[in-house]
């Protein structure tokens, strides 16, 4: 993918729910990325180790479905219509102001919510008013393991979730084609950290600060956080998922 010639002042991180944004979120951390104050708590039966995901971003994007009569669950994309109506409903200018709180400092700031990849087109016109420089990191992960675990935790029908996997992925990668960007794989990142941490400073034109990485690799990190690896043959075998 495309590289920049200075550091990013923004990261948003697109992902499916499920797909491994924390994981990738806390990862920033270790190329020196500010991810803001107000983090949503850890959920012990859900993601122990914390979401990384910033509280007032993730309220205002809720407002905003909320607002349109749709919910992250749904897997319709949205209409330009319904991003103008964000627009011209005062939504456009509170969040430029929310995202330019949070950079207090030269420091790079990354935001995570998944409910990003469907409103992807209105957050690229908020980015584009905020100004500065923006860099994506897009996290993938087999659509089975996704089904997996939202049917563990929400008990949502595997079906459904595929359907929000193409959604969230399909509107995350061809909004993004042609701009900064790295994807990572999941199951790789959990495999080899180092490797991918430093494929990711690489891609976003970031320094890795090694005690950091260190850590991340060693103490974050565990075979824990992965409860499924499925592979090509899984997912084309899986009666639930459309052709």
């Amino acid at each position: 993918m495309n590289q920049i010639s200075e550091k990013p002042c923004w990261i948003p991180v697109l992902g499916m729910h499920r797909s491994g944004t924390s994981v990738m979120t806390r990862g920033l951390q270790t190329l020196g990325v500010r991810l803001g104050q107000n983090l949503m708590e850890p959920m012990p039966d859900v993601n122990p180790k914390g979401f990384w995901e910033d509280m007032d971003i993730y309220r205002l994007n809720e407002e905003m479905l909320h607002s349109l009569g749709t919910q992250w669950y749904h897997s319709t994309p949205l209409s330009q219509a319904q991003i103008d109506h964000l627009i011209n409903s005062g939504y456009l200018g509170k969040a430029v102001d929310l995202l330019k709180s949070k950079q207090t400092d030269n420091q790079p700031f990354a935001f995570k919510d998944p409910r990003l990849c469907r409103l992807l087109v209105f957050w690229q016109e908020v980015l584009k008013q905020a100004g500065g420089s923006v860099a994506y990191l897009l996290a993938l992960r087999n659509p089975v393991s996704i089904a997996d675990s939202l049917q563990k935790r929400d008990s949502m029908d595997r079906t459904q979730s595929y359907l929000l996997w193409l959604t969230h992925t399909l509107n995350s990668v061809l909004l993004t084609n042609g701009q900064t960007r790295v994807i990572v794989n999941y199951d790789r990142l959990i495999k080899a950290p180092e490797e991918q941490v430093r494929r990711m400073a690489d891609r976003l034109h970031l320094k890795v600060e090694k005690d950091q990485l260190n850590e991340y690799a060693a103490d974050f990190l565990d075979s824990n956080l992965r409860h499924t690896r499925h592979t090509q043959v899984d997912l084309t075998s899986d009666p639930d998922c459309p052709a």
